[in-house]
């Protein structure tokens, strides 16, 4: 099993809230928003994804984490 942090709890259900969507969609809209950026075909995208990512299309925790990550230094 992979070790890595979780989003805080409730962070998905804080979003649902906010735009008085479920939590289900929440999951998914991100989910699809990953898959899409993952699919871009411009190579410069493309290299940002394999330094970021580079054991492939992350999971909406390693997302996160790692988004959070750079985001701090």
């Amino acid at each position: 099993m992979e070790n890595r942090k979780n989003p805080p709890d409730g962070l998905f259900e804080k979003i649902a809230v906010q735009f008085g969507v479920s939590t289900d969609e929440v999951v998914r809209e991100m989910q699809a928003a990953i898959d899409t950026a993952w699919e871009n075909s411009d190579p410069a995208v493309r290299e940002m994804q394999r330094q970021m990512f580079p054991t492939g299309k992350p999971s909406i925790e390693e997302f996160i984490r790692v988004t959070v990550e750079q985001a701090n230094g």
